[in-house]
């Protein structure tokens, strides 16, 4: 990648920079959101626009640029960099703060950067999960709160996984990068509140309600452990059949009937939404 945006500026990549005094860097405190970039179009990005300003209003930062404007930037930088295949990541720090502590005026990231998809025998044989008791801070916010999914991201790989799902010992919330959904006996299943909204599990609720039932509500590990199917939503992984949890299989340890019929609804769902943005260029 050869460019980034800082607060609104088109700068070199490897030039990119904040001051050490940016609260993201002191203290991790910045609104977060990634998206991918496919065929040169950003995916599902009026949602992840939403997303981001509504976790800015969480952390009590005020976004500098209008949604159009962001857009603007965005676009901008996919076509300097002439990237079709890869990612975006935004971030809106806590800003340069004379105390270390006290939130000033936050600054603006935008950094494209290449993203390797997860491997195809993933999809067709199911991933595996390991269990951790966590909970993020204001949950339903975007941010760089990924402490302890990056401290676990060794043991992750060590034991063949691809992603830790956090819980409280009874409650089942979410993946350090993901949605969890589960199905039992026909009906989706998957949490409403206490959890990010994720942009890739809400498009596949669009796809699933014409197709099975969806009951949105806690999920308990109970539900996790006796589940017919479990699959993880996100903007890299897309949607990922587990047939896994650290030394259960789920249903019969293979890649159940309603994650296919799922992941070729979603990938269908993707498609069109890419041929109408195609067909219909940029909203700005």
């Amino acid at each position: 990648m050869r460019y980034a945006n800082i607060n609104g500026k088109v700068v070199e990549y490897a030039q990119a920079s904040v001051h050490i005094s940016d609260l993201g860097l002191r203290r991790g405190y910045a609104a977060f959101e990634f998206f991918r970039i496919l065929g040169g179009i950003p995916v599902f990005l009026e949602d992840h626009l939403e997303r981001f300003a509504n976790s800015a209003r969480m952390l009590e930062l005020e976004l500098p640029f209008s949604q159009a404007a962001l857009e603007g930037y965005i676009r901008e930088l996919i076509r300097l960099n002439e990237v079709q295949e890869g990612g975006l990541q935004m971030l809106l720090t806590g800003g340069y703060s004379p105390d270390a502590f006290t939130p000033s005026r936050p600054n603006l990231i935008l950094a494209p950067l290449e993203v390797k998809p997860p491997p195809a025998q993933l999809y067709q044989q199911g991933a595996k999960i390991i269990l951790h008791p966590n909970r993020r801070e204001l949950p339903e916010a975007k941010s760089t709160d990924y402490l302890v999914a990056v401290r676990l991201s060794r043991r992750v790989r060590a034991e063949g996984a691809t992603e830790v799902v956090y819980h409280d010992g009874h409650t089942v919330y979410e993946g350090g990068r993901s949605s969890l959904c589960l199905i039992k006996d026909g009906v989706l299943l998957t949490a409403q509140e206490g959890v990010l909204p994720g942009i890739t599990r809400k498009h596949l609720l669009q796809v699933a309600r014409p197709l099975l039932p969806i009951r949105e509500a806690p999920l308990t590990l109970e539900d996790l452990f006796g589940a017919d199917e479990v699959l993880l939503t996100g903007a890299t992984r897309q949607v990922m059949p587990i047939t896994q949890i650290e030394d259960r299989l789920v249903g019969n340890g293979q890649v159940g009937p309603w994650a296919k019929v799922l992941m070729r609804a979603f990938q269908e769902h993707l498609e069109a939404y890419l041929a109408r943005q195609e067909a219909t260029g940029p909203s700005t």
